[in-house]
């Protein structure tokens, strides 16, 4: 199979401009398998099947913005930034087995199948495993569809395995190894571009803070919050209207370029402001406190970069950001590079009212959600019983 490599002009600052390359690769490709000791911890091995399998119950993220986009890249995770945990969830069923075989069914196969190999070749595992894997179907609107499915099977593989790796250090293992689908369709992967982000606020719940180098540092539960999410049709849904699996090619411009540079500007008072306000905000459980740092974010950095992309300088974003204020949320904002809005509000009277202006707007029904803030993190089930890692030194990280 021929494989393109494709090269990318990055642009931090004016005079920080270089060329990174991406390269297709197969799923499993040995040369493109990060292990233990590139991610900073040690190397450890599992070799026997454990016959085991477990259901994974993931929620999804909302990730309002990153601190500093010149911190990561196709070959490096990191950048750090805020997440939230929502109620929507993908699911996972993975079995290990004593065939070595991988067998990959339900949605994402190119993904779950890199990372079942993943986890084979750095364990030396002579086992094999049964993924059955189904995200949320919300693709490249900025819900962490991606980040969610290779979450999810890892936790799966993880559990089955008899939890070789610490929750920390499973999500390096995740974000090492990011990847996404060749917007080429040919059965081929490309490195994506991973903050950690999605990892922890899935597998922790509430809202997380999060530096460079895939570290959490903060974690907050906001119970009693409702969530109410629109993706308005502005042209940069494309992608998902027409199925496809990657959206690789529309975010280079945001990510490598227009993003870096105005970070490279303004990461140091977007890192204040969540220091100085933010944070505290979220120790006191204050959520307009959040609401307002985060307005002021959107508007700087990278987040102005990724709101602009979707036509008019970022009118029509902003637009719905600032009206759902107005009417009584107490945060908003753009998650990811968008184009999905949403708002959380712990007021009883604000979904209704979010819900006619939207409908005032034309938004169809199927453009908009209303869920909760999910404040328990990834589940799994095994022999029908389900638990949680609220509780447990395993989250530690």
């Amino acid at each position: 199979m021929e494989k393109q490599t494709i090269k990318i002009g990055v642009i931090g600052g004016p005079f920080d401009r270089v060329t990174a390359v991406l390269e297709e690769f197969e799923p499993g490709q040995k040369d493109f398998i990060i292990h233990p000791e590139q991610c900073g911890f040690a190397s450890r091995s599992v070799p026997e099947p454990t016959g085991r399998e477990v259901e994974i119950t993931l929620p999804a993220r909302l990730h309002p913005t990153v601190l500093d986009m010149n911190r990561f890249s196709p070959v490096r995770p990191g950048g750090g930034g805020m997440g939230i945990a929502i109620g929507i969830y993908l699911k996972a069923k993975v079995r290990s087995t004593t065939n070595p075989e991988i067998v990959v069914s339900g949605e994402r196969p190119l993904v779950a199948t890199h990372f079942a190999k993943v986890i084979k070749e750095i364990l030396g595992y002579r086992g094999g495993f049964e993924i059955e894997l189904y995200d949320h179907k919300r693709r490249h609107v900025g819900l962490g569809s991606t980040t969610g499915s290779m979450t999810a099977a890892c936790i799966g593989m993880n559990e089955v395995l008899g939890r070789p790796f610490t929750n920390r250090e499973l999500r390096r293992i995740v974000g090492y190894n990011a990847c996404e689908e060749s917007p080429r369709a040919n059965g081929c992967l490309i490195r994506g571009f991973e903050t950690g982000i999605g990892a922890m606020a899935s597998v922790n719940g509430g809202i997380i803070i999060a530096t460079d180098n895939l570290e959490m540092i903060y974690r907050a539960a906001m119970p009693d919050t409702k969530v109410v999410i629109v993706i308005p049709d502005v042209p940069s849904l494309e992608d998902e209207f027409t199925g496809k699996e990657t959206a690789a090619e529309s975010e280079v411009e945001v990510l490598m370029r227009r993003g870096r540079y105005l970070d490279y500007l303004q990461s140091g008072v977007k890192a204040q402001i969540i220091l100085l306000d933010m944070m505290p905000a979220m120790v006191q459980g204050n959520l307009k406190g959040i609401g307002d740092a985060l307005f002021d974010i959107c508007f700087l950095g990278s987040k102005r970069a990724e709101c602009e992309q979707h036509g008019i300088a970022g009118t029509q974003i902003y637009n719905y950001i600032a009206s759902f204020r107005e009417a009584g949320a107490e945060l908003a904002g753009m998650s990811s590079v968008g184009p999905t809005i949403f708002a959380l509000t712990q007021k009883p009277e604000v979904p209704d009212r979010l819900l006619e202006l939207l409908e005032s707007r034309g938004n169809a029904k199927s453009r908009i959600m209303v869920t909760e803030v999910d404040n328990i993190g990834a589940r799994v089930t095994e022999n029908g019983v389900e638990r949680n890692y609220i509780n447990e030194s395993w989250l530690s990280g």
